[in-house]
């Protein structure tokens, strides 16, 4: 029996391994889940690495040059770079920053901890584009009137409540940094119709404004993207370029979360949130927007806000062509 096999077998319903599948004195947990890319990159992948950032419920692991996944705990979720763990160990020695970490394949060896991808599903990270983008005017038409019990509450202090004025996207705010996102938002609308030097202009511009792994200028541009998959004519070429404007200036895992939107990859909470405007349910819109919303301290609100300047602005233009 090869010890992958081994290893799949005494996993309990915990997902935490028995010691007959690994050294003596070592934990070792099974992964519930990982991103369908990110398996393919780590397939037959030898490489140190360690921990970049660890948190309650998550593990940022630097591998290789420049590489990043991340463990996490089931509640989560999957996303581009995730590695949904059937049971997250916590606070412990092997996960703070700087521990150092081994990459073999599917397995990794963080000190006396062993995590194996072998038993884990693989979950698809790419909406199914081409479907959503055969409606994406239906789609985005149902925005405006579905999301107007998004206040000034609701918004706290993510870049969404910079836009909010009735339900409506409008810049309110009157400060340094409204007026830097005003006006590099609004070049990221002229390089959505076409002007490359405004477009790389208004991403340089916002990457890196704010604080956190992944500053609030980031996660607004992300949120374009994602609209631009569903309903930019050249997608790619669009993502592409803000994603290279944006990388040498903010954070390795910002770059890591670009660089899988400009793929086509979004987390779970972006595929319900699209799956619920398909299904043109108010309620279940609301219910899949405050899953985006809850995501981080602000950065699903930030990215949300970059998606509806997008998306609104686009379902004008395209109201208003003969």
């Amino acid at each position: 029996m090869s010890p992958r096999s081994e290893r799949v077998k005494v996993a309990d319903a915990g997902g935490i391994l028995s010691n007959g599948a690994c050294q003596s004195g070592t934990l070792c947990l099974c992964a519930r889940s990982v991103s369908k890319s990110l398996r393919a990159r780590l397939l037959d992948r030898l490489a140190d690495g360690q921990v970049l950032s660890a948190f309650r419920r998550a593990c940022i692991i630097q591998y290789g040059q420049d590489d990043l996944l991340a463990l996490v705990a089931p509640e989560l979720g999957n996303g581009p770079l995730n590695v949904v763990m059937e049971h997250f160990p916590g606070e412990r020695t092997e996960l703070q920053p700087g521990a150092p970490v081994q990459v073999q394949g599917d397995l990794f060896r963080l000190g006396g901890l062993e995590v194996s991808l072998g038993c884990a599903e693989t979950w698809e990270p790419r909406p199914d584009w081409e479907s959503l983008r055969a409606s994406s005017e239906l789609l985005l038409g149902r925005l405006e009137p579905a999301l107007g019990w998004i206040d000034e509450r609701v918004a706290g202090d993510s870049l969404l409540g910079l836009f909010l004025d009735s339900g409506c996207l409008q810049a309110v705010g009157e400060g340094a940094v409204q007026a830097r996102v005003r006006a590099s938002a609004d070049a990221m609308w002229a390089g959505w119709q076409g002007d490359q030097a405004q477009l790389q202009a208004g991403a340089a511009q916002l990457a890196g404004l704010g604080s956190g792994l992944t500053p609030a200028g980031d996660d607004f541009v992300l949120g374009t993207m994602l609209c631009a998959w569903l309903a930019h004519p050249a997608p790619s070429r669009y993502c592409e370029t803000v994603a290279d404007a944006c990388s040498p200036r903010t954070t390795m895992l910002s770059q890591a979360f670009l660089r899988s939107a400009s793929v086509g990859e979004f987390g779970a909470a972006w595929h319900c949130f699209l799956e619920a405007l398909t299904v043109g349910s108010r309620e279940r819109l609301e219910i899949a927007t405050r899953e985006v919303l809850a995501y981080g301290h602000s950065s699903g609100a930030d990215a949300l806000a970059g998606f509806l300047w997008m998306g609104l602005r686009h379902l004008g233009t395209e109201s208003e062509a003969p």
